[in-house]
Parts: structure tokens; sequence; C-alpha cells
């Protein structure tokens, strides 16, 4: 399990390079309406962290409000037809980050050292499927390598801000 933890790690340092430097401007942009933008890709990242490792660790993942929107943002605009549970005054780029540093010490609890329970236990997955523990280890050890890619592309479209 040490390799799904350094992989982790080693993306979660990567979506941190594709964001470091940015503007509030860049992280909000969208290179057509109805995209994501950057922030809400971070924020998105941080909601799947959240979904699997609350149900993971059997914590409410609705223990607080703030709680419960963050775990809406893995699905919500992104798998789902529901509006993102963060709104433009919300959503910003050091707002998302902040979720991230939230959310990143529960997925860190479990990859670092997942018992046999925790391996084993059925997760149902954003998309739906039912996976054991381990599969969800996977997806959130992989999950901002994809978002990351997707945010040096948007950096490199005609019409990025450029600051």
């Amino acid at each position: 399990m040490d390799a799904l933890f350094d992989v982790w790690r080693f993306t979660l340092e990567r979506l941190d390079q594709s964001i470091e430097g940015l503007t509030e401007e860049q992280a909000a942009w969208r290179p057509y309406p109805g995209a994501h933008s950057i922030a809400e890709m971070v924020y998105h990242v941080a909601g799947a962290e959240h979904w699997m490792a609350t149900r993971l660790l059997g914590l409410d993942p609705e223990a607080t409000e703030r709680d419960a929107r963050i775990d809406r943002s893995v699905r919500a605009s992104f798998i789902t037809d529901d509006p993102f549970p963060f709104g433009p005054a919300e959503c910003s780029l050091a707002d998302a980050r902040k979720a991230l540093g939230e959310t990143s010490p529960l997925a860190e609890r479990i990859l670092q050292n997942p018992s046999d329970e925790i391996l084993e236990k059925p997760l149902e997955t954003p998309l739906g499927p039912t996976v054991p523990g381990v599969g969800g280890l996977w997806r959130i050890a992989q999950h901002s390598a994809y978002h990351t890619g997707q945010i040096w592309t948007y950096r490199s479209l005609p019409g990025f801000p450029t600051g």
C-alpha cells in the first residue's frame, strides 16, 4: 500500500504545481460556457477525497454543512446535473485549496496504513458502482492526476487569461 500513498502524494504535488501562481481570474476562467473552472476542479478533487475517506473511515460525510457541500462537489455538475455546491463568491482558488487541505488528512489516514477492514470494505463510488475499499484507494491515488492534466491544458488554451 505504500505505492498507493506515494502515487497519491505525487499526484497532489503535481496538482499543486499546476495551480501555483494562478490568479483568481485564471482559476475562475472557463474555456466555454458550462465548462468547469480550475477552482471547481480543485474542489472536486477535495470532494472525491472526502467521499472516499469518510465512507471508508465510517465518518458522517455530512457532519457539518461544509462537509456536506465538499462531499457533493465530487458529483454535482461533474457527474450529475445538480448545481455545483459552491457559488462564484465561494469558489475562489484559495477556498478550494483550503477544502483540499481539509480533506487530504482524511485521505492520508487511510492511504498511509489501511487496515484489512478498510481494504475489503464495500464502497459505493461517486459514479455508482460498489468496489472494495482498495478500489476506492486506487481511485483516490490517481484522481488528481486526471484533473491536473486538464488544468495544464486550460493554461495552454487560447483565451486563457494572462494574469
